[in-house]
């Protein structure tokens, strides 16, 4: 078997992280290190896919990537590759949108991201955060954003002969917004955090509540309070009233708000771009085709890009 010649970031990661984690000598966690886990030793490999498994609490996943980042803080080397491996799953999906923006800078937003993790492993303290795996990546995909951002700038400035284009996707993509209303202040990165996951996301408010260890409607009143900020920030009316709320809630909208920022019509969805890297929610069905990449740019099936 032969070795990709341009292997990508992520890909060279998982290469390293499982030679750690190969006999005879795997890189594992101590036999007892967190409660909630087999009493023997884990390899890393093994290890990641208890912590990914639904069966896993969140307690004993939170207290394992604290277990991780305090001896990759302490020792580095392999901790930090261990750590960076059972997170790179996390890390895929976190950045996935932000490859498709610029697709052929795939492999450089990879290394930016890599890069804002190691920042991130360097200014967590795992005794004090909550959340440490969502913030770790939440920081590392946050110095990616920047690398796109540049990129997307250097994209918009005039040539030597300027003429009408269209902007450069994703204008005003919503990720790269509430990134924005972080850094005016408009709302904290916990805030964005939260919308971005339950509103753009694959997590529910329910979730999302549970990993916070808050009420779920404690939470939905702080989405909304976020939400309208980031509203108001953008010169937007008011967000209308939401409807009593039944019981649970969707990422579709059934508290009473519409799912993914809003359906037509609302304020808040003007600063959302037609891409497909959001599923193409709200594209008339007839344009979808154009916004499909060519199958040879089709994402693998397999975790790796």
């Amino acid at each position: 078997m032969t070795t990709p010649t341009h292997a990508s970031p992520f890909d060279t990661l998982e290469d390293a992280f499982e030679a750690l984690c190969a006999e005879p000598r795997p890189l594992a966690l101590e036999a007892g290190a967190v409660a909630g886990l087999p009493r023997r030793p884990i390899p890393l490999t093994e290890l990641r896919a208890i912590l990914l498994h639904p069966s896993t609490g969140y307690r004993v996943r939170n207290a394992a990537i604290a277990v991780l980042l305090e001896r990759a803080r302490s020792d580095g080397g392999r901790w930090t590759v261990g750590l960076a491996g059972v997170l790179v799953f996390g890390l895929r999906r976190a950045t996935s949108a932000l490859c498709d923006v610029c697709p052929e800078k795939a492999a450089d937003i990879e290394a930016e991201t890599l890069v804002g993790l190691l920042e991130g492993i360097a200014k967590t303290d795992p005794r004090r955060s909550s959340r440490l795996a969502a913030r770790l990546i939440w920081l590392a995909r946050e110095r990616a954003k920047g690398l796109v951002a540049k990129e997307l700038a250097q994209v918009g400035r005039p040539g030597r002969r300027p003429a009408s284009e269209v902007p450069a996707r994703p204008y005003g993509h919503p990720d790269l917004v509430l990134a924005e209303a972080v850094d005016q202040g408009v709302i904290d990165a916990a805030d964005a955090a939260l919308i971005a996951e339950t509103r753009l996301g694959d997590m529910s408010l329910a979730q999302a509540a549970s990993a916070l260890g808050l009420a779920a409607e404690s939470v939905r009143h702080r989405r909304r309070r976020a939400e309208a900020k980031v509203v108001a920030w953008l010169g937007g009316p008011p967000m209308p009233r939401r409807a009593k709320a039944p019981d649970g809630d969707s990422k579709g909208g059934s508290d009473g708000e519409p799912g993914n920022c809003g359906e037509p019509g609302n304020s808040a969805v003007r600063f959302r771009a037609s891409t497909p890297y959001l599923g193409a929610e709200g594209r008339p069905e007839a344009l979808r085709d154009s916004d499909r990449r060519p199958a040879a740019c089709q994402p693998p099936t397999d975790t790796r890009r």
